[in-house]
C-alpha cells in the first residue's frame, strides 16, 4: 500500500520545493550506499559501535559534526530533532525552573516543557519584515520577562523559524548569561547555515549553549536525521544520559551512515552548491526572510489565496511547496534542486503573475504585539488535572490540555494550561475551512480542565 502511494506521488511531482532536502533521493546520487541502501542496516556488533554509548566511529563521526558546528560536542539524533528537543529541556532544567519560551515554538518544546515540569513564561515575537509572517524573540523580549520574572533560569526560542527568519541570538544569549541563565535553540531549519557565508550563523556560534538542527529540513539526509550540539557551559554526559531517555535504543545504520554522508557532503559542495542555487532563485526576485533558500511568494493584491495558488502550482505543474496558508506560499530549496526544478517553478509562478484578478485583495492580517504573558496553569498541570473532551465551539473559557497545532508547521495554536478564547477558536475553524491538518483535537473536540 505505501509502496503503491510512493509510486503514484513520484509520478504526479515534477519538482519538490519541500522537505526532505535531498529532493526525492537526488541528494543520494554518489553515495556510498546508493545502489543497496538497506546493505548499510545492521545492528550493535563487534566493530559496529553503538549509539547509545558509542566508543568507535559514531563517536568520532559525532566529533566531526561538532567541528562542523563548533560545538562542544554533537550528538547524533535519529528521532528527529523533536527527540533532540526534548533532551536538551529536560537536560538542561529541573522541575519548577521558570523558563522563557518563544509562544511560536514548535509543539515538541511543549511535550518537552510537560515532561520537565518547568513553568513557562511566553513570549511573542512581532511580526517578520513580511507583515503577515511570524518573526522571532527579540532581546527586548527576553528583558522584559527577566524583570518581570528575576528567577527566570534560561530560555528556548526559535531560530531560524520555519520562514526563515533568524533571531538575535548573540544578544539573547548575552543577556540570558548576564543572569546566569542558559538558552536553548531550536535551531531545525539551520542545519545548512554553517557551510556558506551567505547565510546566517548557527546558533552554538552566536553564544547559544544548546540548539538542534534538522539534517533532513536542508541537507542530503533522510527523515528523522537531526543533531544535538552543545556549547562549553553544557556538560557532555548529562547531556548523553537525557539524550538515551528519548532516543531508540535500536538506531538506524542506514540514518547514521545517511547523517556522516551528509555532512561531508555540506563540508565539500555546500558553499558551491549555495552559489548554485542563488545564482538560480535570483531571477525569480521572490520575498524571502534572512534565509534565502525560503521563498514566500504571494498573489494576494490579486485575491488569490495561498491555497489557490498551491492548489495551481500542483495540478497544473507538478510541483509541491511546503507550506500555504491564506496570504502565500512556502517553497523550500536545498542545494539538491537541479535546474530544470526552479525552471518548472519559475514557470508556474509566471502563470500566476499572469492570471487576471480573481476578487478583492486580501487583507493581512492583523499586526502581532510582542507580550509576554504565563499561562493560567502551567502545561505539566494542565495534563495531570481531571480533563475531558468537549466541542471546540464550547470549549469558550475552558483551560486547554493538549497543544492544538496546524500542521506544517506545528506551531500551536492553543497551549496546554491556556485559557481557549473565542479568537482562538475562529481561527481553527478558518484553518478547519481550508483544509489545513489540525494536530490535537478528535472529531471537533478538544480537551480540556474539568
Amino acid at each position: 500500500m505505501i509502496i503503491n502511494m510512493l509510486k503514484q506521488h513520484k509520478e504526479n511531482e515534477k519538482a519538490s520545493f519541500h522537505m526532505p532536502g535531498h529532493k526525492n533521493g537526488v541528494g543520494f546520487q554518489g553515495a556510498p550506499f546508493s545502489g543497496a541502501l538497506f546493505s548499510f542496516d545492521t545492528t550493535e556488533l563487534p566493530g559496529t559501535d553503538a549509539l547509545i554509548e558509542p566508543e568507535g566511529a559514531i563517536l568520532e563521526a559525532e566529533k566531526y559534526a561538532a567541528s562542523l558546528y563548533r560545538a562542544k560536542h554533537s550528538f547524533f539524533l535519529v528521532n528527529g530533532s523533536t527527540g533532540g528537543i526534548l533532551a536538551m529541556i529536560y537536560s538542561a532544567f529541573s522541575p519548577g525552573d521558570r523558563v522563557i519560551v518563544d509562544r511560536n515554538c514548535h509543539q515538541s518544546v511543549l511535550n518537552g516543557i510537560v515532561l520537565s515540569g518547568v513553568s513557562p513564561v511566553y513570549v511573542t515575537p512581532e511580526g517578520s519584515r513580511l507583515p503577515d509572517v511570524p518573526g522571532t524573540v527579540s532581546p527586548e523580549l527576553v528583558e522584559q520577562a527577566l524583570n518581570l520574572y528575576p528567577d527566570i533560569r534560561g530560555a528556548i526560542i526559535t531560530g531560524p523559524n520555519y520562514y526563515g527568519a533568524t533571531a538575535n541570538i548573540k544578544a539573547v544569549a548575552d543577556l540570558l548569561h548576564k543572569h546566569n541563565a542558559v538558552l536553548l535553540v531550536d535551531e531545525a531549519h539551520g542545519a545548512h547555515f554553517p557551510f556558506s557565508t551567505r547565510l546566517p550563523e548557527s546558533a552554538i556560534c552566536l553564544g547559544a549553549d544548546m540548539s538542534v538542527v534538522s539534517l533532513h529540513k536542508t541537507l542530503p539526509a533522510p527523515n528523522q536525521t537531526a543533531l544535538l550540539n552543545i556549547g562549553k557551559r553544557i556538560s557532555i554526559q548529562k547531556t548523553r544520559t537525557a539524550v538515551r531517555m528519548f532516543q531508540t535504543s535500536s538506531p538506524s545504520y542506514v540514518l547514521l551512515a545517511a547523517m556522516e554522508y551528509a555532512l561531508q557532503y555540506a563540508e565539500t559542495k555546500g558553499n558551491a552548491e549555495t552559489e548554485r542555487m542563488l545564482s538560480l532563485l535570483s531571477p525569480l526576485n521572490l520575498p524571502s526572510l534572512d534565509d534565502p533558500l525560503k521563498l514566500l511568494p504571494t498573489w494576494a493584491d490579486k485575491g488569490i489565496s495561498g491555497y489557490m495558488a498551491e492548489e495551481i502550482l500542483r495540478t497544473q505543474f507538478g510541483i509541491y511547496v511546503e507550506m500555504c496558508n491564506t496570504h502565500r506560499i512556502l517553497c523550500m530549496a536545498s542545494w539538491c534542486n537541479s535546474e530544470a526544478d526552479v525552471k518548472r517553478l519559475s514557470e508556474g509562478l509566471a502563470y500566476l503573475d499572469a492570471l487576471p484578478q480573481q476578487g478583492e485583495p486580501i487583507a493581512c492580517p492583523a499586526k502581532v504585539e510582542a507580550a509576554v504573558n504565563v499561562s493560567a496553569i502551567t502545561p505539566a498541570e494542565a495534563t495531570r488535572f481531571p480533563h475531558g473532551l468537549l466541542p471546540l465551539q464550547k470549549a469558550k473559557g475552558k483551560i486547554c490540555v493538549s497543544a492544538v497545532s496546524a500542521f506544517p508547521p506545528c506551531i500551536p495554536v492553543l497551549l496546554p494550561g491556556e485559557i481557549i478564547t473565542s479568537e482562538s477558536i475562529a481561527y481553527i475553524n478558518e484553518l478547519q475551512r481550508n483544509h489545513a491538518t489540525i494536530t490535537g483535537m478528535t472529531d471537533d473536540m478538544v480537551a480540556v480542565v474539568l
